[in-house]
């Protein structure tokens, strides 16, 4: 167990800092549905991070907080695997090689970055009652642009202008999801 802490913690850390290898064990790995669980958390701290500035600000209700974190939950756990599969579809016409799954954890492993700021934005926010949203949130789901494009340009082999193409769409429409759903 503790063998799994410590190497599930390497893996975000690594991610973030240096994807090359933690793509490369991601690919090889049977175990994508553990990857589906770092989006679901970085999106339900973001998500919830959104809720708190909102209900700080008397926009919102206190039960729109926890609406907030349900929201962003199934978004890590639905939204993002799905619009992996997507991509794997596109990558499919580019002719690569690695399954649905592979590319599923590969891409929710992207996310990391918006995981680790997740937990500092929503520590931050819960301790010192800063509104954490725009500060924590956008720039973890921002760092996670970076992996993202290195994770599609390994799987295209290379074809640095369709990752960036990719990578800029998919995370211009996360940004645009999360404005749509804040503002519910």
């Amino acid at each position: 167990m503790e063998q799994e802490r410590v190497s599930f913690f390497r893996t975000v850390i690594g991610m973030m800092i240096s994807p090359a290898g933690v793509l490369k064990s991601a690919l090889s790995s049977n175990r994508w549905y553990l990857s589906v669980v770092i989006s679901l958390f970085a999106f339900g701290l973001f998500f919830l991070q959104t809720g708190l500035d909102l209900y700080k600000t008397g926009q919102k209700e206190f039960p729109y907080v926890f609406a907030a974190l349900g929201v962003g939950a199934a978004y890590g756990l639905f939204v993002i695997p799905l619009v992996a599969v997507f991509v794997w579809i596109l990558l499919k016409a580019a002719r690569i090689e690695e399954s649905m799954f592979q590319v599923v954890s590969a891409f929710c492993l992207s996310y990391s970055g918006t995981l680790i700021y997740g937990i500092i934005g929503t520590v931050v926010s819960l301790t010192l009652g800063w509104k954490t949203a725009v500060a924590f949130g956008v720039t973890g789901v921002v760092w996670a642009v970076g992996p993202m494009m290195y994770t599609i340009r390994e799987l295209t082999n290379g074809k640095t202008y369709l990752s960036i193409f990719i990578s800029a769409v998919v995370g211009l429409a996360v940004m645009i999801s999360w404005g749509y759903l804040g503002n519910l």
